[in-house]
């Protein structure tokens, strides 16, 4: 019986290790942000080719990793989205304000990455993200999009 060689990892599923690796490194939401209740983020992703991978949601309670480093949707791609610089600010923000209520942000950025289409050929990642954070202090808020 022919047992298949194992292939060196491609680039995202080395982003991947790369990502769970630095996950674990991370102190969870209670230690980072003692004053938080919940973080909520929304991704909403936009390709001009026309065909926009699936939204995400996000919900981390204090338990949870204070992790804000989300992979580019596409498979073929190296890129992530590294929201940490806004919830922090976001964070320092609501814990400042008397009285302490939850804040909200939203925003744009582009993926960095480059997408592999196959060994030969490369092209830069044109995906967009579009995102909102709802941070949660002292009192539950809703989940983004769920205004009426």
């Amino acid at each position: 019986m022919k047992v298949p060689s194992r292939k060196a990892a491609g680039a995202a599923e080395q982003r991947h290790y790369d990502l769970q690796a630095e996950r674990a490194k991370t102190s969870n939401v209670r230690d980072a942000f003692p004053e938080v209740n919940v973080i909520h983020v929304a991704l909403d992703f936009t390709d001009p080719s026309g065909h926009a991978p699936s939204p995400q949601r996000h919900s981390l309670y204090p338990a949870a990793r204070a992790f804000f480093r989300f992979a580019c949707p596409c498979a073929d791609c190296d890129g992530d989205f590294n929201l940490s610089a806004a919830v922090t600010e976001l964070v320092k923000v609501g814990t400042s304000a008397k009285p302490k209520t939850g804040r909200a942000v939203t925003g744009r950025t582009l993926c960095h990455g480059t997408r592999w289409r196959d060994s030969d050929r490369s092209e830069p990642c044109r995906i967009e993200l579009t995102f909102e954070i709802i941070v949660g202090i002292g009192s539950v808020i809703e989940e983004p999009g769920s205004a009426a």
